[in-house]
């Protein structure tokens, strides 16, 4: 892959990462293969379960954030949790799955647990050359899901890359109340930064002890684990809220990434709550750290609002220049009886700033009110033409639905010529729950895991052939999205059954 198509995918995998985490579905622990297998004390390797790895990639100069190991092929990454029968029990795991020509390769698969009791994958999963080594490094945090004295402190950790993959999880030398929610390069320096958002809020619906502020950890880290150096920013509104979610890009081509932060609180009943609280926040990165830029947050913040909080946005270079371009799932203006208004609205990136340049585009407004959730943007048809893929999940009830908005020649994506697939597709392999309960959406980010220049979309499905789970990857092909030619395996095929025993 080259250092082009590496740099015109990065701030699609920047934003994305929050909503796989937000996508977790339902998986086993156990020990694994791949470059780095479990992590010390975590349970051994069970006979029968895969084995193996890629054969050794060789490192880049811009790395691809999708191959952790250089070989041309992205890698699938995703948190999921099993639970018991009776769901009094339950473990989060962290699994990757390496691609090769033939797709997405089972025997080829790593497996991290969480930690013991009710332990989980507290941040996103955030892909980065952290340590400047020219291989992709996997960034998270883990521990209890709810701290008190008695927990152990969560930690934030790295896998680093290498020619044969992840190596085990490393503890990174940052404070222990770290979470980050993005990586990307904010001063321009060339080396990936770490954004933690700080914790916790006074406000509905955390109603505990202010947020903390945030800081930027500047690379590069080194296999340390270390930052270079440490900034500290007033994320916390007050000691209101810290964000929800991060989403970065390079908006306005200047070689330093921006942010746009959204917040989940819920003020609305509360006479306390600051006057000046905002649910969108945009920065722009810059030498000396991040800078508020207040004149583009209503834009934003309109186009995204629903009444229980912002949607999620997401990066891409959807139009094809080079620069990236901000997503934003939208629901128009329309009678409440309707139900509908789902929409799409990209904000392009400019060198005079985010939305200064073509303008806007609006996808959909016709459809239901959750089209044009998780966008992410690729090359399905490998026709050089970016498109977008978005998710309808409470299609048919919650059975969902993924939608291909393909690339056009007026550059950029539209319906015209769309295609959706869903669990009643004709000629996908599986047996969907009858219930209309699947739900089909996407994972993003759009990963090409088979080498062809095209992305491929990549669903998990835990309620298909009998809650044994399936995993399928629907191929870009050069008509788009074909279902008979989707490859799929199920948890077993990776040693991992559904259900705690």
């Amino acid at each position: 892959m080259t250092s082009r198509r590496a740099e015109a995918r990065r701030g699609a995998w920047q934003s994305a990462v929050a909503v796989t985490l937000c996508c977790t579905m339902a998986l086993t622990a156990c020990s694994g293969g791949g470059g780095g297998g479990d992590d010390g004390g975590s349970g051994g390797g069970d006979a029968g379960k895969p084995s193996g790895s890629p054969a050794p990639g060789r490192p880049a100069a811009d790395p691809d954030p999708g191959d952790f190991n250089g070989d041309g092929y992205d890698d699938y990454v995703q948190v999921v949790s099993a639970t018991s029968r009776d769901r009094n029990r339950s473990k989060a795991t962290l699994i990757v799955v390496y691609g090769s020509k033939d797709g997405l390769n089972p025997d080829w698969s790593v497996r991290i647990p969480a930690g013991s009791g009710s332990a989980s994958f507290t941040t996103p999963l955030l892909r980065a050359d952290l340590d400047g080594d020219g291989f992709t490094d996997l960034v998270g945090s883990r521990g209890p899901s709810v701290l008190d004295g008695a927990s152990p402190r969560r930690q934030t950790f790295v896998m680093y890359g290498g020619a044969r993959g992840l190596d085990t999880p490393q503890a990174l030398d940052v404070p222990q109340d770290t979470r980050p929610l993005a990586v990307a390069d904010f001063d321009g320096d060339g080396s990936a930064d770490l954004l933690d958002a700080g914790t916790g809020g006074s406000g509905p619906p955390m109603g505990g002890t202010p947020a903390t502020d945030g800081r930027l950890l500047y690379g590069p880290f080194g296999r340390s684990g270390k930052p270079q150096r440490t900034a500290e920013l007033d994320l916390g509104q007050h000691g209101y809220a810290a964000p929800s979610t991060a989403t970065t890009g390079d908006f306005d081509a200047d070689g330093r990434a921006d942010v746009v932060l959204t917040y989940g609180f819920d003020a609305e009943e509360d006479e306390s709550a600051p006057s000046d609280l905002h649910t969108v926040a945009y920065y722009e990165g810059g030498e000396q750290g991040l800078v508020r830029d207040r004149a583009r947050e209503a834009r934003i913040a309109g186009a995204v609002a629903l009444a229980d909080g912002p949607r999620v946005p997401a990066t891409g270079d959807a139009d094809g220049d080079g620069t990236d371009d901000l997503l934003l799932p939208t629901q128009l203006p329309t009678a409440p009886a309707d139900g509908g208004g789902g929409a799409l609205t990209i904000l392009y990136g400019a060198t005079s700033g985010l939305g200064t340049g073509r303008q806007a585009t609006v996808i959909g407004g016709e459809r239901r009110a959750d089209f044009g959730s998780s966008p992410a943007v690729g090359d399905v048809n490998g026709d050089k033409r970016p498109d977008v893929v978005v998710n309808t999940p409470g299609f048919r009830r919650n059975d969902g639905k993924v939608t291909l908005l393909p690339g056009g020649s007026a550059g950029v994506p539209s319906t015209t010529g769309e295609q959706s697939v869903d669990a009643a597709t004709e000629g996908l392999p599986g047996t969907p729950n009858p219930h209309y309960w699947n739900a089909f959406d996407h994972q993003p980010p759009l990963l090409d895991v088979d080498g062809d220049g095209r992305s491929d979309v990549i669903v998990f499905l835990p309620l298909y052939e009998k809650r044994r789970g399936e995993f399928l990857v629907l191929r870009g092909t050069g008509e788009g999205l074909d279902p008979r030619q989707a490859q799929y395996f199920t948890p077993a095929d990776i040693g991992v059954p559904l259900r705690l025993k």
